[in-house]
């Protein structure tokens, strides 16, 4: 594997002492040699950043750069900065990844001449682990065709992590400071900057799902789920103005009642009718989204919810008594 071409692989760190030398480990145990891997300690307190200069001690390819609390976007764009290689690559500080993740990455994108290579992933939870695809089906994708299948979500996700990119995809691109869910605000600009994204059903990542986590929290908290539904609004918004797939917008009605509907089950309160009125008058940019795009049932509830919200929740609390959230 002599002479081929340079990988940086970022990796932001922030108070993860107890899963980072797994991470570092894996990453640093690659089949595919030839890495620059930059540690990012975004101010950690709890040693991690001392775990990382000890991996940096035994691994010359290990750049650390410590620095002061920013959040995690702050830290991938520290790394975007410096990093030299060819090809970039994302790690969460505390998932890991197989030997051969970046092997398979690199010889994915070049075998099929694309700028952008995906492969499947593992959730691992405490008591299992479980993985969706895994069936390796090869797909190649322009980038309007996989900008739809990341609208859609499913098997081509808003996921940073699970991906190599070419050095250029991210010119002039940079995620979002100071706001989470960075990972989708930013993967539908990096593929409409692109010409060829290609995706193979093959599970190389393993995503730590976690307590205390972004995406996992076991309170519910509404704030976090109108983030969530504006960074879909946002991507369709962004679709329909380049004329990528007229049928997006419907996403944003499906997310929208999907959201509405949680924040519905904890008491009112002028905060969350603020949120809702919000998510209410966003879906209601898009007027042409009917049957069939929606299913009948669809179109009634919201329907009610566009007509009385008092009704609507009142029929929401009825129907869900027996399925409260927990409040924040």
């Amino acid at each position: 594997m002599e002479g081929l071409p340079l990988i940086s692989i970022i990796i932001p760190v922030y108070n993860v002492n107890e899963y980072l030398e797994k991470c570092l480990c894996s990453v640093c145990g690659q089949t595919y040699k030839n890495l620059e891997i930059i540690v990012v300690d975004d101010g950690s307190t709890d040693g991690s950043g001392e775990i990382c200069d000890m991996f940096a001690e035994t691994d010359s390819r290990i750049k650390v750069i410590h620095q002061v609390n920013k959040g995690q976007s702050c830290a991938r764009n520290e790394g975007l900065t410096i990093a030299r290689g060819e090809y970039i690559g994302f790690v969460d500080s505390d998932d890991w990844i197989d030997p051969d993740m970046y092997e398979f990455l690199y010889h994915l994108l070049v075998d099929n001449d694309a700028d952008i290579s995906v492969c499947a992933h593992y959730i691992e939870m405490t008591t299992r682990t479980k993985v969706r695809y895994s069936s390796g089906t090869l797909t190649s994708f322009s980038s309007d065709e996989a900008i739809r299948a990341l609208v859609v979500d499913k098997r081509v996700r808003n996921y940073i992590w699970d991906k190599l990119f070419k050095r250029q995809a991210f010119s002039g691109i940079r995620f979002p400071e100071n706001q989470i869910f960075e990972d989708m605000a930013v993967c539908y600009r990096v593929f409409h900057k692109v010409r060829r994204i290609v995706m193979q059903d093959c599970p190389k990542y393993h995503y730590l799902r976690r307590e205390g986590s972004t995406v996992l929290d076991k309170q519910y908290d509404p704030q976090k789920e109108y983030l969530w539904f504006l960074r879909i609004y946002e991507q369709v918004k962004f679709v329909q103005a380049n004329g990528i797939w007229h049928k997006a917008p419907r996403y944003v009605h499906k997310y929208g009642i999907h959201s509405i509907d949680k924040i519905l089950m904890l008491p009112s309160s002028p905060q969350l009718d603020s949120i809702i009125k919000d998510i209410i008058a966003k879906m209601q940019e898009f007027k042409d989204v009917r049957w069939p795009q929606v299913d009948f049932l669809f179109l009634l509830k919201r329907c009610l919810l566009y007509q009385n919200l008092n009704v609507y929740r009142s029929m929401k609390l009825f129907f869900k008594s027996g399925k409260k959230i927990p409040q924040a």
